[in-house]
Parts: structure tokens; sequence; C-alpha cells
């Protein structure tokens, strides 16, 4: 087997055109060694590993630990295998490794696990060479027996105590013909035939078994410890095949004599979207995790984990799969730098020359601004190859072991300076200090600088004051910042073919038509004959918010907007733009506040990508819900927002949303909540016949009211229980409106809540509402599909 690919990979010959860095496939979980492994790559979760098998093997019965371990990971890379590899490193031959990969032609069952798992041991080399895996565990198997027999006094022995520490100790040397204890290994051989008998009687006293099947089990084992060979382990084989004769629990259980049995089911993305192979696959683990002596790992993958097992299971049973679920990070930059480091060394490289490929990778440049634990070893092993490549093939040009300075550049030599005194100065000054030399100029620099810092951890500022708000109308604008129907100018003919259709709050939904509205704004048109200082001013501000295209007239199109818009819709209040405090939206330099629009865009998406993992491997979190909705409604113009404190449930409230024609009570609770279900529908019940009298008495149309909530597929099946349980009266049913969430979706409205209470907290230079402003489009799907009326 090969070594693990996240660690040192196999010895290979030395050379230049050798890349340290093209093994990143861990083939499998023999072979990694911890010593030759990056000590701090997710070095807690293999402390869990570890402790959770101690206490569950050195407790009474099954009463510690967990029988079953869920290992998950985002993605494929990110290190399963040989975290496996490492765990088995750290058993130190404490436990029976049998690795498990089942194949698309298996039919899924316990025989299946004995063959497959006995076949990986088979092809596992042991520390000895002729010894696999397989027949080290047998040999194992076979020694207790017999010291066991030693024991009881059933087999007289010259030095009991002797032989009992030797036959404890490491079988390879009792049954191997080189072995340090070959002596007692060579009395078996020479009694072979008395001692089988006894050996079977012996393990019948532990494993419950059909005794002839037993019988030969015993007898196949001690074959395979004295010699070896593939006949010995074809017989293995077929027995555990057996299915009729126990022979595959047999086989756990003899291996249990001599060590804890650790079962690592790993590669099962042959099954990706077969949840009936899931169900079944599950069903299985968790039968064995209840057998003594033995333990099961589940490594998978989260895209697997959600396609074929997730809420496809029973509940109970996906409950038992994740009580004990431990989720893998990416490297750091520190773990990064270490691998690196240790493949270097690994391959041979000088050390003047992975020193200078060192610099060259620049491990610091790649993590920047990439979100903690996001990058995989493989990703990182990927890039760090293609990077020996390019590296690689400039070694035949001569490096530069010092800079030009500009100011050496005369006009006598003919070279014309690219940079200004100020930037060689200032180059200089990076040489001195740091080494390094610049490859872009100052204006890309600083641009580069804008958007890391957009996508890193912002820097904690105090808390600002209230929002600057939009600038006072001019004389002459009414308070809707639009101007009177008296003073509207009217355009010619070939200008009226472009004005923006009117605004219609019934339409297509009050807030599709806010979105049209505004879109309407930001499109460029040609210039009237009248302009206002008050309507360029709205203009600007606008354009800040909705990121303005580049045109020379954006007041035109305000202007132009304001004579098609009807006065119900001019009344709707826009936020105002993104500028900070510091200076007002007037003097504000267009650059540099899409620079600042660009940082916010930026930091969503690091916080979406982080919020990714817990989208995927957690139930949907209903609180940050809440906080966005809550946040949203007091914040949208078209919304009237409200919160009732549920009738019996103190501390527990109902939101809403009232727009035109269409009132949305939001329920934001766990499914098997019945309580707060069916206060809500009493509630819901009761607001709806308010709706209906206030209508009547205005003459008014009736509006929709609906209840929104929102699930994920972890929640699908809890959400069917709920829909068939009496919770609902009939009459509400039509007016429940479930929305179904994607990971990508939830991923997406956590970044926002979580960018929003950094706002708040004062930790981005932006007030939630200026938030809301420059990210409310990437939320489009949300507000659209709560919104719609039916």
């Amino acid at each position: 087997m090969q070594p693990s690919a996240f660690g040192l990979p196999p010895a290979l010959p030395q050379g230049e055109s050798l890349n340290p860095f093209a093994d990143d496939v861990c083939a499998g979980p023999f072979g990694v060694a911890e010593n030759r492994s990056v000590p701090g790559l997710n070095g807690d979760i293999l402390g869990q590993l570890t402790a959770t098998i101690d206490e569950r093997q050195s407790s009474a019965g099954r009463a510690g630990g967990q029988p079953l371990l869920l290992l998950t990971a985002p993605r494929a890379g990110y290190g399963k295998t040989h975290l496996l590899g490492r765990l088995a490193a750290a058993a130190n031959g404490q436990v029976v490794l049998v690795p498990l990969a089942f194949r698309l032609e298996d039919e899924i069952g316990i025989s299946a696990v004995a063959v497959r798992g006995l076949e990986s041991m088979a092809r596992a080399e042991a520390s000895r060479e002729g010894w696999t895996k397989l027949r080290e565990a047998c040999a194992g198997v076979c020694a207790t027996l017999v010291r066991r027999l030693i024991e009881n006094g059933t087999l007289p022995c010259a030095n009991p105590e002797q032989a009992l520490r030797v036959l404890g100790g490491d079988p390879v040397e009792v049954f191997d013909e080189k072995g340090s204890a070959r002596l007692i290994g060579d009395w078996v051989r020479r009694f072979e035939g008395q001692l089988r008998k006894p050996m079977t009687e012996q393990a019948m006293k532990r494993v419950p078994a059909i005794p002839t099947a037993l019988e030969s089990w015993v007898n196949a084992m001690l074959n395979h410890a004295l010699d070896g060979g593939m006949s010995h382990m074809a017989v293995l084989r077929m027995l555990a095949a057996d299915e009729s004769n126990e022979g595959p629990v047999t086989w756990l259980r003899l291996l249990g004599l001599w060590r804890p049995v650790v079962l690592l089911v790993d590669h099962l993305d042959a099954y990706y979207r077969n949840p009936e192979a899931g169900l079944r696959i599950a069903s299985l683990l968790l039968d064995m995790s209840d057998m003594d002596g033995v333990h099961v790992v589940l490594s998978l993958n989260q895209d697997v984990w959600q396609a074929t097992f997730g809420h496809h299971l029973p509940s109970a049973m996906e409950d038992r799969l994740t009580a004990s679920q431990m989720l893998l990070r990416g490297i750091g930059e520190g773990e990064a730098a270490t691998l690196l480091r240790l493949r270097l060394q690994h391959a041979g490289i000088p050390v003047d020359a992975g020193r200078e490929f060192t610099n060259f990778l620049d491990v610091k440049r790649y993590f920047l601004g990439r979100p903690l634990g996001s990058v995989s070893a493989r990703t990182f092993l990927r890039h760090a190859a293609k990077q020996w490549d390019f590296f690689q093939q400039t070694l035949s040009a001569p490096v530069m072991q010092g800079g030009v300075s500009l100011h050496t550049m005369t006009a006598d030599e003919g070279v014309v300076p690219l940079m200004t005194e100020e930037v060689a100065e200032s180059t200089e000054e990076n040489q001195a200090s740091a080494g390094e030399y610049p490859i872009f100029d100052s204006s890309t620099t600083t641009q580069m600088k804008l958007m890391a810092e957009g996508l890193a951890e912002p820097t904690p500022a105090l808390p600002q004051e209230d929002e600057a708000p939009l600038l006072p109308p001019p004389a002459g604008l009414n308070g809707k910042h639009l101007p009177p129907p008296s003073a509207v100018v009217h355009a010619d003919t070939s200008e009226e073919d472009e004005a923006p259709a009117q605004f219609s709050p019934s339409s297509a939904g009050a807030f599709e038509n806010l979105r049209e509205m505004l879109g309407k704004l930001r499109q460029p048109s040609a210039p009237h004959a009248a302009e206002t200082t008050g309507t360029h001013s709205v203009a600007e501000r606008l354009s800040d918010v909705l990121g303005a295209v580049a045109t020379p007239a954006p007041e035109a199109a305000v202007a132009a907007a304001a004579v098609a818009l009807p006065a119900p819709a001019a009344a709707v209040a826009m936020p105002p733009a993104f500028v900070p405090a510091s200076r007002s939206a007037a003097t504000g330099a267009p650059a540099a506040q899409n620079a600042e629009r660009d940082a916010l865009l930026g930091r969503y998406e690091a916080l979406r990508l982080q919020m990714a993992a817990e989208a995927l491997s957690l139930p949907l979190d209903f609180t940050k819900l809440a906080d966005l909705i809550r946040l949203a409604g007091r914040r949208f113009p078209l919304v009237r927002f409200s919160e009732h404190e549920l009738p019996g449930m103190t501390g527990r409230y109902a939101m809403c949303w009232s727009l035109q024609g269409l009132e949305v009570v939001f329920g934001l609770a766990n499914f098997a909540d019945g309580p707060y279900w069916r206060t809500l529908a009493g509630f819901a019940a009761g607001r709806l016949a308010e709706v209906n009298q206030d209508a009547q008495a205005t003459g008014t149309a009736v509006p929709r009211l609906k209840i929104t909530t929102f699930k994920t597929d972890r929640e699908q099946e809890s959400w069917t229980i709920l829909q068939q349980s009496p919770s609902f009266p009939e009459v509400l049913k039509t007016n429940v409106d479930p929305i179904h969430l994607d990971t990508q979706n939830v991923a997406a409205l956590y970044a926002m809540q979580r960018i929003i209470k950094e706002a708040e907290s004062g930790a981005l230079e932006a007030t939630p509402a200026q938030v809301m402003s420059v990210l409310a489009r990437e939320l489009d799907f949300f507000w659209k599909r709560v919104t719609r009326a039916a």
C-alpha cells in the first residue's frame, strides 16, 4: 500500500524531474506514519477517535464510548483516508484494523463486510517480508488461544510465565521461521495435530458459533498463520462468505479474541444518489457496532451523505449515525508550510533549492483572503505541484540575486524609469525590510489590497453613530424626493420611447416592482432639457447603492423615472448609499465608493464559503433566519413589520410582514415542536379573521395570508410528519407555504445574517442598512420566494 499522500509519499528516485507534490491521493490507511505526517492536521479529530475507542474498550460491556463514529469532510481531498491511517498508526498494534470498501457488484450484507475486509487485509503488507495483515491477525488469534490453554492448565509448560509473556507479544515473532520467539512456533508446528481440537474448544468458550464452523475457522487460521500462502487465504474467504454457518460474524468475533476490531468503512462514492443502498449500509453498520469488541468508523464526504444517507434514513437511525459526528477541516497556513517542508525534505531537494521554491510558492500569499478551513490538503498539493513545474522551467534562467534600484538607471544608459521616484523609494524600503520586490504598480497594488481586505476578517471598529441620512431635498421638491406633478419636465418624442414603464404595485408583487423601478433608475438615458440639483444628488446616492453604470448623466435617468412613476411608487424611501460617515455622498469619490462596495461583496462571498460546511452538516438554524427576517422587515420600505407574542408561550413570537395584498406569518421552529405549531396555527387563523373584517369595513380587497416556513432536505421527513398531523386545521393547510432551501441558499442566508451582525457590532465600517443596500440583490431568490402570493 502507498503511504499517505498528505504526509510523505513513497520514496522515489531523486532527480531534477521529480515532482515532490505529484502524489496527492492516499490509497489506503496502512503505511501512514504519524511521525511523517503534519502533526497539527486534524489532530483534535484524531484525539477524539482514539479516545472514544479506548473509552468503549475499557468500559464494561458497551457502557462507554460511541459504537459508531461518523467522519465527514466537505468534499474529497480533506484527508479522510489519511486520518484513518494516522488512527492505525496511533493504535500502535493495539487494535485490528479492517478496511472495508464495498463494490457495486456486492450484495450489501454481513458477508460482504467479511469478504472485502479479509481481502483488504490480505493485500496490506506487514512489518516483516512475506507477511500480510491477514496472516498477522490469524497468528495473533492462534497465539491467544494457545496462551489461554497454558493459563487454564490444559497445556502443560515447563516455564509458563515466559511462554505467556512471549505469546502475549508480537505473533509474527512467534510464527515466523526467523522470528525471535520461533521456538514456540516450531513447537506448535510439531504438535499442531494435537492442538487443533483444544484450541477449538477454548474458542467455543468465548465465541458463540456453530461448533463445526468454528472448528473450520480455527483450522484455517492456524494453517495461514504457520505457512501463509494464497491457498489458505482462499479457504478463509470461502468461510467468510458462508452466511448459512454464520461465517462472517464468526470471523469478526475470532479477531476480537486477539484485539479490538475497528472497521474502517470508506470509499462509498460509488453509491452516490442510491438511497436504497445507503439504508442497507446504515442498517448493517449499526448492527455490527452492537457486537462486543467491534468499533465502526464510517468515513464519507458531505455530498455523499446528503444524497445517499441524510434525510433518506429514518430519524432514529440518522440520530444514531450522527451521535458522534466529526467534521474535517482544511489546512491552514502553518500546516501547509509544514507539509511543503516535509515533501521537499523527503524528495531530497537541496536546502537552497527548497528555500528558493518556498519563496517562489509563497504560502502566505496563497492563503491570503481564503476562508479559514476552506483549503483542502489535496488542493494545496496540486497547486504546489503546478508551481513546482513552473519553478523547474525557470531554473535555466539566471536568478536575480539583488534588486536593481530605479535610481541606478541613468539617462546615460538610455533607460527611462518606469516608476516615479516616490515608488522607487518605497520599493527600496520594501527591499531593505523584507527582501521582496513588487511586481505590480502602485494603483494595482492598492486595488488588490482593497479586495483582500474584503475577504479577510474585518478589523474591529468603534460602534458607529446613526447612518448618514439622505441629503435634504432642495426647494421645489416634495417629501418624496420627486418633483410635484406641475414641475414635471416633458421629454421630446424620441425620448418618450425610452421612458421606463410605470410602476404598478398590483402588477406582479410589491417587491418585484420595487426591484424593477430600481433597475430602471440605474439604466442610462438621454439627457433632458431641464435638470435639478436635487435629482442629481438623489441619483448619485442611488447609483452608489446599486452599482451605477459609468454614464455621464445619471440625473437624466432619475428625471425620466420621475416622469413615469405615479405618486404611490414615488413615495418609496430608498436606503442610503454606502458612504462612510467621514464623508458625504456629494464629495465621495466614485472609485473609492466602488472599492468599498467591492469590499462588502468580498466579505459576503468569504462568509458564504465559510458557512457552506455548516449548511451541509447541521440542521437549519431558525434563529439566524429569524434575525434576517426581522432586520429585512424593518428595512424594506414596502413592508410593515410586526411581532406578536404567541398566546400561552411567553418569550416566543410570531413575525409578520404586511405588504399590499399579502400578509406573511413566519413559522420558525423545529417541526417536531408540536405545541409551537398548533399555537402558531391558531394565531394565523385569528389573524386571517382580522384581515377579513378590516377588508369588509374598508371595502378593499381581502389580502391573502400565508404561513411561511423553511426546510432543507434534512427537515423534509419531519415536515411531512407535521403536515399529516392535526397541527394545521384543514382551512389553513392551503395557506401554508414551505420554502425549500438547498445548501447554497442556506449558506447565502447565513452569510447575510452574519455580515449584518458584524455591521451591528461595529466590526464593519458600515451600518446594517448600508449592508442591505449593497447586498440585497444577492438574496433575490429569497425575497422573491417569500413575497410570492401563492
